[in-house]
């Protein structure tokens, strides 16, 4: 049926969905019983609905789907049975009933007599039971975080049409740029492909509460900022223009979290001061509850001021932008690539010749890509590896099923001699295995809950949406769904092999002492080698994640990080450069006076997680440069006298830091090992560098050696250090710095003397991101340990499942072959004769699902380029060792079983028979 004639149209869900299932019944079982059944089930629907309320109702109709699901196997074989004795649909036999009740009722009681049935063998329910739960827990818990990163809607209106626009100048070695006011301004006026366009920016403020300041983030944002993502207060007003111009009366709107926590939500917050950076904001709103832009740090949006006549230099603006209707990603990226051509035009300061020599160009892409960035292959690998392991977990009770099955051979051939249809046997086979899918379900979905509050309390700080990540009702869905879809494939294969042959012949045939043929063995060994082949694949992508790790922590970052102390430290932007330089400067004069501390010192960044580091083009007195020459490019950071001497950083040439050099503000610059080599031939010192027409030369006093700013997995890249305070250069950002102390005993246990140390200079700076230098190391290495984690874990499950699936395999063999083994005993077999014939049969086994694993090793790990470090995707190590791995552990199997069969009494295994 289809149109508005379809059974359950205009119906609510469950029984718009009941309707949809039943289509998938035979035509003639619909003709005659679709409308009824589904009739009958919007009547119990209905019922429940009143009597038990929604809850109770929806289990009623969960039970009616898995009656239905349980059916439709079963008819779909009565229909071809009836069709191959060439019987008219009418002369069918009967089914057990003639309208949907009635279906329902004989399931019903197909599920109790299942229950029944494993509650009698609660050894094979339980193993059948955990095994699933682990394959369907693991795949639930990773399509929890994949649902909430990359499939779920970001929390807006229309998600879909923000999009982020960048800029890439890869001939400066700058291969991404926000945007700058003159950016801005150019979409804003010139583009038609956008409706809205605000730029942010997160920012960290001094919040005074009392007379103690604690360090907040709070985002900086345009007024159309809230337009584009069509948010209004919960409270109050938005910004408008007039808050974001120049000299405004400062305002703020608070999140809700900060609302709630910090103010007690109080409903008369409006119109209250509150001070950040010894400046006072009133309040003009509070977001509503789940707001969380651009992360769920911040505690407020403050206006961000743009300059609507701004140059093209300054970059550093982070855009959100929504499509116009109608206007594709693909229509915009466009017309913003043909917007560069103009910009010589309406920037007469920028040449285009400049622009090409850069490779300028800018791209378009949508927000919720932008923000989940690189991890996204990372997640689908994990998630197509947990796949994996609910195959083999399938697999391997499908193993069980089988052995199960041809143990109750003789059983289901008496039943069916004394009048049982084979699709009451078969029915009877599909409750069981639904009703260990949906147990192992159950369990499962317990791990995955586990599993997720695990995921969200260790996972690294860089994976995005991490706080949305949480179990919801399309997880819930999901889960339902590869339960269900799991019970019914392993639960048909015993249909399929023992309901499909003759049972006159095992009647006739049967005997205790025959001996299983082969062919009653070859399902069980294809599915012990898809388990040794699919774990062979989650193993080479545990070990080459595994490989990458090594490598990984193998790369010196260019510091010494053993027993270093970082703390953050923040004076705001209420005092001027000279009297932040000398706040830092005593702060770290009291933390090296400290016991035990051999070092102390300061900087703006810290190598590995580059949190402040800016960069900037420069020129070279001594290599003046043409107008059309590209100029170099370096990052650079601030510094305290110590610092390079706590971290480790050697002095290769020159002098180290003085106190004098912030102190009279002396023009003068060390650069890294790779600034020398890179721009001035390895020979720097006495060079001067000017980062600004408007700035003062710099003379280079020291060169030093090469650190890795960007993460252990990023190239060296050429730094230059400041002094706290240059005079006539204001590019330091001394609001926050970060002071590092080195001592001969546990770092983590200096924090607290500290903290005691800066609150007797001054109690009102707060200290922040307290860890050692050690672990700041290894956050850099976090999503690579993160992934390798996930990922050793399904593999070492994998091993697992696939060494009991072979030991199962085996050890059954060698239970049916107990009368053969003891004839050849009997006839002169040594034990090793017998070991090695029944190790041989697990040897094939294993050297095919070896073959098969290499084979989509070589197809799938290639998939994983993107996450390696230092190896490639067909690694010969890993390629060479964990096949050898996953042998032996196979053969070990085998060999438990063999060793078994090799202490067999003949005389007791005769007498047996």
């Amino acid at each position: 049926m289809s149109g508005p004639e379809r059974p359950g149209a205009g119906e609510p869900s469950p029984i718009r969905l009941y309707a949809w299932t039943a289509g998938l019944l035979p035509r003639d079982y619909r003709e005659r019983y679709l409308d009824e059944a589904v009739a009958d089930f919007s009547r119990i629907y209905a019922e429940a609905v009143t009597k038990r309320g929604t809850w109770g109702a929806m289990w009623v109709a969960v039970r009616g789907l898995l009656d239905l699901w349980a059916r439709i196997p079963a008819e779909h074989w009565n229909h071809w049975r009836s069709r191959r004795r060439r019987l008219r649909p009418n002369e069918r036999p009967p089914t057990g009933g003639g309208g949907g009740v009635e279906m329902m009722r004989t399931w019903w009681k197909e599920l109790q007599l299942a229950t029944r049935a494993l509650g009698r063998r609660p050894g094979f329910t339980s193993v059948a039971t955990f095994t699933l739960a682990l394959g369907i827990g693991a795949t639930v818990a990773i399509f929890t975080v994949v649902h909430a990163v990359l499939i779920r809607p970001l929390p807006y209106p229309d998600s879909k049409a923000l999009v982020s626009v960048n800029h890439h100048a890869p001939g400066l070695d700058l291969p991404e740029l926000t945007n700058s006011p003159g950016t801005v301004g150019l979409y804003r006026t010139q583009s038609r492909s956008f409706s809205g366009f605000a730029v942010y920016g997160t920012e960290s403020r001094n919040l005074l509460v009392g007379d103690r300041a604690d360090r907040v983030q709070v985002t900086a944002a345009s007024p159309e900022l809230l337009d584009v993502l069509r948010v209004r207060p919960a409270l109050g007003r938005p910004f408008n223009q007039e808050d974001a111009a120049e000299g405004a009366n400062p305002v703020a709107i608070l999140t809700w979290p900060a609302w709630s926590s910090r103010f007690g939500a109080d409903p008369g917050i409006l119109g209250r001061s509150i001070e950040m950076d010894g400046e006072t904001l009133e309040v003009v709103g509070v977001m509503p509850q789940g707001f969380a832009f651009p992360t769920p740090e911040p505690i407020a949006l403050v206006p961000a001021y743009v300059d609507p006549d701004g140059e093209f230099g300054q970059f550093g603006l982070r855009s959100l932008a929504r499509l116009a209707p109608s206007v594709s990603v693909d229509a915009a990226r466009q017309e913003v690539t043909e917007l560069q051509a103009r910009i010589p035009e309406l920037f007469p300061d920028i040449d285009a010749a400049f622009l090409e020599q850069a490779g300028w160009n800018a791209s378009v892409e949508r927000y919720q890509d932008r923000i989940v960035g690189d991890v996204r292959s990372a997640l689908w690998i994990v998630l197509g590896t947990v796949g994996f392991l609910l195959l083999i977990a399938c697999a391997n009770v499908a193993n069980l099923f089988l052995v199960r099955a041809e143990a109750r051979h003789k059983e289901l051939a008496v039943r069916a001699a004394l009048g049982a249809g084979r699709a009451r046997l078969a029915g009877g086979y599909l409750s069981e295995s639904v009703l260990l899918g949906l147990a192992g379900g159950v369990l499962g979905m317990g791990l995955a809950a586990l599993g997720v509050s695990a995921l969200v309390a260790n996972g690294p700080a860089e994976l995005p949406r991490l706080h949305e990540v949480r179990l919801d009702g399309t997880v819930i869905a999901f889960g339902a769904t590869i339960s269900l879809l799991a019970g019914l494939t392993f639960g048909v294969l015993p249909i399929l092999r023992y309901l499909s042959g003759s049972f006159a012949r095992v009647l006739r045939d049967g005997g205790r002492g025959t001996t299983a043929g082969r062919e009653r063995h070859r399902t069980r060994n294809a599915l012990v080698t898809v388990q040794l082949a699919l774990a062979l694949v989650l193993l080479m992508g545990s070990g080459l994640m595994l490989r990458s790790f090594a490598e990984l922590r193998a790369v010196d970052p260019g510091i010494d990080a053993d027993g270093v102390l970082t703390v953050a430290l923040s004076t705001g932007d209420a005092q001027d450069d000279a009297t932040r330089a000398a706040f830092y400067q005593q702060v770290v004069e009291g933390v090296a006076a400290l016991p035990g501390v051999t070092g102390a010192g300061a900087a703006t960044s810290v190598p590995v997680l580059p949190e402040s580091t800016n960069g900037s083009s420069f020129d070279i007195e001594s290599r003046p440069r043409e107008d059309s020459e590209l100029p170099p490019v370096a990052m650079y950071d601030a510094v305290a006298p110590g610092y390079f001497e706590t971290m480790g950083i050697p002095i290769k040439a020159g002098r180290s830091v003085e106190r004098a050099d912030h102190e009279e503000g002396r023009p003068v610059l060390w650069v890294s090992e790779s600034f020398a080599a890179t721009f001035l031939d390895g020979s720097a010192l006495g060079e001067r560098v000017r980062f600004s027409d408007h700035e003062p030369w710099l003379e280079i006093v020291g060169v030093v050696g090469d650190v890795r700013n960007f993460g252990l997995r990023e190239d060296i890249r050429p730094v230059a250090y400041f002094p706290m305070r240059v005079e006539g250069i204001s590019r330091q950002d001394l609001a926050r710095m970060i002071v590092v102390a080195r001592t001969a005993g546990d770092p983590a246990a200096l924090a607290p003397s500290l903290r005691r140390v800066v609150t007797g200079i001054d109690p009102r700076v707060p200290l922040t991101d307290t860890r050692t230098m050690k672990e700041v190391v290894s956050a850099s290495m976090a999503e690579t340990s993160f992934t390798m984690t996930l990922l050793g874990i399904a593999a070492g499950v994998a091993l697992l499942l696939g060494a009991v699936g072979i030991y199962g395999v085996i050890a059954y063999v060698v239970s049916q072959r107990t009368r053969e083994i003891g004839v050849r005993m009997a006839l002169g077999a040594r034990s090793g004769d017998v070991q090695g014939m029944v190790v041989r049969q697990g040897l094939r086994v294993t050297v095919l699902g070896v073959a098969l694993g290499m084979i989509g090793a070589f197809a799938l790990t290639r998939v994983m380029a993107t996450l390696l470090f230092g190896v490639s995707a067909t690694d010969p190590v890993t390629f060479g060792l964990v096949p050898l791995v996953l042998a032996t552990v196979a053969l070990l199997a085998s060999y438990l079983p063999a060793r078994r069969a090799s202490h067999i009494d003949p005389t007791e295994a005769l007498r047996a028979e």
